[in-house]
């Protein structure tokens, strides 16, 4: 069996080579033209930064397209002798690749492909991914097996973040000029949530400092560990410029606790892919997990 994942996971490549997976990049553009990046380009910390760099810019508007036709074809084409399961971000949330996705298999059954929806975004794909595939090596599972694992770490799925640039929020008409002002001055940014079946990060509250986002997604996680009488979590983080601090802080929180409960605990950090700054912004951390079951 190989796994194949679209880039909306945030894996950075050492973790993609790790873990032996084929990852198949988002088209991102850049004032209406194509922006060339791939997760394996050289030089792709800078490359990344180059980019956060320009979308800070108002003149510059950032964007994405679905999956192409190509894209999927090349990736199966590399894995054509093998059963693949395909793992992908929430298909209502872009109805362009999930359109190009079925047309893809029911045009190409000469590949043998199973296609997951994580019904999530960000971080919270990855994350299904990371819960799956440690269970999968263990058990020696086979790909029906992996499936039936991932339905069930999807209904445990959840994404947490926080938003630090406002105004591009506002350029990119999700919040008003005047509301992203008022927020700035008096010193608050938004945190963000989304569950599986939603396909959107809704507003959850607004908080003065990072080490306050933490407490607040520490104390979720902690209620539902309880709910769900669990002692397994798998959380999958990624951040841009020096955002890497919040990460930090949340990973020791995190393993503060688990100590504390005896919490089986696997957590990575990522520097955010491109498939997300679009959507995002410069400014931003958040994270994937998976409440094991």
């Amino acid at each position: 069996m190989k796994v194949i994942i679209d880039n909306t996971c945030q894996f950075d490549p050492k973790l993609i080579k790790k873990l032996g997976i084929t990852l198949i990049d988002y088209p991102v553009y850049l004032n209406g033209k194509e922006y060339p990046q791939s997760w394996d380009m050289p030089n792709l910390r800078e490359e990344k930064d180059k980019f956060i760099e320009l979308i800070r810019n108002k003149n510059n508007k950032a964007s994405t397209v679905g999956i192409q036709e190509k894209h999927f074809l090349d990736a199966f084409e590399k894995h054509k002798d093998d059963k693949i399961l395909l793992i992908t971000q929430s298909l209502n949330n872009t109805r362009a690749t999930r359109d190009t996705l079925r047309d893809v298999l029911k045009k190409h059954p000469e590949y043998d492909i199973k296609a997951f929806d994580t019904e999530i975004l960000a971080s919270g794909v990855g994350a299904q991914g990371l819960a799956m595939l440690p269970e999968a090596k263990e058990k020696n599972l086979n790909r029906d097996e992996c499936f039936k694992l991932l339905e069930k770490n999807r209904a445990n799925a959840h994404v947490v973040g926080a938003l630090y640039d406002l105004f591009y929020l506002s350029r990119s008409g999700r919040i008003g000029l005047a509301k992203a002002a008022v927020a700035t001055a008096i010193g608050l940014f938004p945190l963000l949530s989304s569950t599986p079946q939603s396909g959107v990060l809704k507003s959850v509250g607004k908080v003065r400092n990072y080490k306050q986002a933490n407490a607040r997604f520490l104390a979720s996680i902690k209620t539902q560990m309880q709910e769900k009488n669990s002692n397994r979590l798998t959380v999958n983080m990624a951040y841009t410029n020096d955002h890497d601090k919040e990460c930090l802080h949340m990973k020791d929180l995190l393993e503060k606790t688990a100590n504390e409960l005896t919490w089986n605990l696997h957590i990575e950090i990522n520097y955010t892919g491109f498939a997300l700054l679009p959507h995002m912004g410069p400014d931003f951390y958040e994270m994937g997990y998976v409440i094991g079951t």
